[in-house]
C-alpha cells in the first residue's frame, strides 16, 4: 500500500496511509495545531472513509476530467489517491500532497511565468474542450475541485505565473462555458451582489487575455501574501464524497455551523443564493475556514443565478424547510427551516427576509450589466415578483 504526505509549507504534518476500503490519515508529531479537516480531528488516526473523502473533494468532480488526469500523468488507473497524488501539490486550504517525504526539504522549484499569449491560449483551449484543464507544458502538479472547466495562476505584483510548490497559485480562472452564456459575466455581478446587501463574499471580475475573456476570482483560501491557510469545503467537514455533494441538507450544515457560532452566517449565504435563484449551492459550495478550534464560514464564492439557463432545474440544491422552489418559500418555510436546524425562528426569518428583500429590490437594475436580453430580463423581473410574493 502507498503512502502520500501532507505538508504545511515545509513542515510534515501527516500522512495517508492508503487502505482496502480507503486512506487512513495519521498526524505527525508536529506544532500544528489546526485540524486537516473537521472530520480527521487531531489525536488519532482517521477512519479510512475521512481520509479517501477529503482527498476525494480535493478534485474535479466530473469523471472524463479525471480519466484524463490519469492519461496525461500514464497513471495506472483514475483512482482518487493516484490523483491525489499525481495532482496535490497546490490544492486548496494549507496543504501541499507529495509521494516524497522529503518534498518539505527539496530545493524550491523555479517559477515559470504565464504570459498574456500563455494565459490566453490556456482560455481558448478551455473554451473548445472543457476538459483540458491542465497545460501540459507546464507540467502543474495542481489540483481544482468542481465540474467547470478552470485554472489556476499566481499572481506577483503585476505579474502571472504558474503555481508550483513552494508559491501556491492565488486566484483561479473558469473561462467562458459554451454551454452557458454570460457564465462568467453573471458569477462576478452575483458576487458583487452579495457585497451589496451585506454578505462577505470573494473578489471577482471578468478581465481578457488577447481578446480572450475570462471569470477571475482571488481565492479566499489564501492570505493577502499568497499563503496558504487552512480550509476545507462543508462535504469535507462532514467527511462526504463528492458525490454526496447534493444529499448534505441545509439543516445538517446549519447544525455544524452551530457548534462555531457561523449559523446566522450560513442562514445569510442560504438566503442569498436561493433569493438569487441559484439551485446548484450544494454543501462544495460552501466552505470552512480553520484555525486552531476554531471555525468561520468562508466568504461566499460559486453563486450563479441559474434560474437563467432553463436546462436547469430550478430546485434548490438544499431545500428551506418544504419549499424546494423559488414559488414555494415563505416565512412558514424559513421557520420550518429553523425548528429542524435547532435555530431561534425569529433570528432566522428575520435574516432571511432582510437578505431576500434585499436581492429582490436589486435583482433586475443589478443584472443589467450582463446586457441580458429580453427573455432574461422577463426570467429575473418575474423572479423578483415571486420573491416578494414570498415575503407578503
Amino acid at each position: 500500500m502507498r503512502d502520500l504526505y501532507a505538508f504545511v509549507g515545509r513542515d510534515l504534518i501527516g500522512v495517508f496511509h492508503e487502505a482496502s476500503d480507503g486512506a487512513v490519515f495519521e498526524y505527525a508529531d508536529s506544532s500544528l495545531r489546526t485540524p486537516l479537516s473537521l472530520s480527521i480531528p487531531r489525536g488519532q488516526p482517521s477512519s479510512a472513509a475521512a481520509g479517501i473523502n477529503y482527498l476525494d473533494n480535493l478534485l474535479p468532480d466530473r469523471t472524463e476530467v479525471r480519466q484524463r488526469w490519469a492519461r496525461e500523468r500514464d497513471l495506472p488507473s483514475a483512482d482518487v489517491f493516484s490523483l491525489a497524488t499525481a495532482y496535490g501539490e497546490d490544492v486548496a486550504g494549507v496543504v501541499s500532497l507529495s509521494a516524497d517525504p522529503e518534498r518539505g526539504r527539496r530545493e524550491e522549484t523555479p517559477l515559470i511565468e504565464a504570459t498574456d499569449d500563455d494565459i490566453a491560449a490556456r482560455i481558448a483551449t478551455l473554451r473548445q474542450d472543457d476538459t483540458s484543464w491542465i497545460d501540459p507544458r507546464v507540467r502543474p502538479r495542481m489540483s481544482l475541485a468542481g465540474a467547470q472547466g478552470k485554472f489556476s495562476l499566481v499572481r506577483i505584483g503585476d505579474r502571472w505565473f504558474w503555481p508550483t510548490y513552494d508559491h501556491p497559485s492565488t486566484h483561479i480562472l473558469k473561462p467562458p462555458s459554451p454551454k452557458h452564456d454570460l457564465l462568467e459575466k453573471l458569477e462576478a455581478l452575483a458576487l458583487d451582489l452579495a457585497r451589496a446587501v451585506g454578505i462577505e463574499a470573494a473578489i471577482a471580475r471578468t478581465d481578457s487575455w488577447l481578446d480572450q475573456p475570462c471569470f477571475v476570482i482571488e481565492r479566499f483560501d489564501r492570505n493577502p501574501a499568497g499563503q496558504r491557510i487552512p480550509a476545507e469545503d462543508v462535504n469535507q467537514a462532514l467527511g462526504s464524497p463528492v458525490d454526496a455533494k447534493y444529499s448534505v441538507t441545509a439543516p445538517q450544515v446549519a447544525r455544524l455551523m452551530a457548534l462555531y457560532g457561523n449559523e446566522r452566517r450560513f442562514v445569510r449565504q442560504l438566503a442569498f443564493n436561493v433569493a438569487l435563484g441559484n439551485s446548484d449551492a450544494h454543501a462544495k459550495n460552501y466552505s470552512l475556514l480553520l484555525a486552531g478550534e476554531r471555525a468561520v464560514l468562508a466568504p461566499l464564492y460559486d453563486a450563479v443565478p441559474t434560474i437563467l439557463y432553463p436546462q436547469y432545474s430550478s430546485r434548490y440544491a438544499m431545500t428551506v424547510g418544504r419549499a424546494r422552489y423559488p414559488g414555494e418559500l415563505s416565512e412558514s418555510a424559513w421557520r420550518a427551516f429553523a425548528a429542524r436546524s435547532g435555530l431561534d425562528g425569529d433570528v432566522v426569518w428575520d435574516d432571511a427576509l432582510r437578505i431576500t428583500t434585499a436581492v429582490a429590490d436589486r435583482l433586475v437594475d443589478h443584472f443589467a450589466a450582463a446586457d441580458l436580453d429580453e427573455h432574461r430580463q422577463r426570467i429575473l423581473a418575474k423572479h423578483a415578483r415571486i420573491l416578494r410574493r414570498g415575503l407578503a
